[in-house]
């Protein structure tokens, strides 16, 4: 016999009072199905560019103070005293080699001559000279006195004579030998002196180059320094320019994402609200098995009936 199934239908639908806020005009299914289907371009990406804010426009550029920096690190050159100190030094080298120069020529006669005053000469002969008048009075005195001796005092005048002519050539030997030892000790000295002067310059010159080394080293740290310094304000700069930019950036997203957040709000306010409920009493038959299912579901098939009934 058939076989009659009671069925209970149970539907829920939202109260009559909130569907305008569920799927009416501007109603949370609308309104998100109008947010939703819209791409990225027109959600995000279009506003972005428009505020200048999309891609690199969120990074902040170097600042004036960096611009500049960067001008002057672009134009720095090597400081000019480092160029004064070595030219300096090169004069002290070469005043050094006019010094040992002068040295190497110290016993050389050509380079002591060169020392040696124009004039020494005149001042021998000036000597001699005086020399030379001082013999002369004495040979006159004695020629004088030569007659008042007779014969003999003349024998002895001539003897005189003789002895002071070896005397007076002896007197002018000797004067001019000192007149030119002098001269080859004050042309030592004076050569002596210019070699110490040289060697005095290429001092003075190698204090003078390593001072505008110093100097040099001193003005380059002191322009690192100032850069730095300029430095950390761009870097000041750039950074609350950056912090503008991410302000900007985060109160436009807001703006975009101010539709979604109102509708999640939304939800959030019907999502608690009990929804009603209908229902239906239905009944359906069933028709009653098959004899061959019946069988089946025995586990009687037509081999095993056969071995039951005709296998015999």
């Amino acid at each position: 016999m058939p076989t009659q199934t009671s069925i209970s239908t149970q539907l829920t639908d939202v109260p009559e009072v909130l569907r305008p806020y569920i799927t009416g005009a501007g109603g949370i299914l609308p309104t998100a199905q109008t947010l939703l289907t819209k791409g990225y371009n027109e959600t995000y990406g279009d506003p972005l560019k428009a505020a200048g804010l999309a891609g690199s426009g969120r990074i902040a550029g170097l600042s004036p103070m960096q611009q500049q920096i960067g001008t002057q690190l672009q134009g720095m050159t090597t400081p000019g005293q480092f160029a004064q100190g070595t030219g300096t030094a090169n004069l002290g080298v070469g005043a050094n080699a006019l010094g040992l120069g002068s040295l190497a020529g110290f016993n050389d006669p050509s380079t002591v001559q060169s020392f040696m005053s124009p004039y020494q000469q005149n001042v021998i002969d000036v000597n001699k000279a005086e020399a030379l008048r001082d013999a002369q009075k004495g040979l006159l005195a004695g020629n004088l006195a030569a007659p008042r001796q007779g014969t003999y005092g003349g024998a002895r005048q001539l003897l005189a004579q003789t002895e002071q002519d070896r005397n007076l050539q002896t007197k002018l030997g000797n004067i001019q030998a000192t007149g030119m030892q002098n001269a080859f000790d004050a042309a030592q000295k004076a050569q002596a002196a210019q070699a110490a002067g040289y060697g005095q310059a290429a001092a003075t010159y190698g204090q003078l180059g390593q001072t505008f080394g110093q100097l040099g080293t001193a003005q380059q740290a002191t322009d690192i320094d100032r850069l730095k310094t300029q430095g950390a304000y761009g870097d000041l700069q750039r950074a609350t320019q950056q912090q503008q930019l991410d302000a900007q950036y985060q109160d436009l997203m807001t703006k975009l994402n101010y539709p979604i957040t109102n509708l999640e709000t939304m939800n959030n306010l019907v999502r608690g609200v009990p929804l009603t409920q209908t229902g239906s009493m239905g009944s359906q038959s069933t028709p009653p098995p098959s004899f061959a299912s019946q069988l089946a579901g025995m586990g009687l098939t037509g081999l095993s009936l056969y071995n039951m009934f005709g296998n015999k």
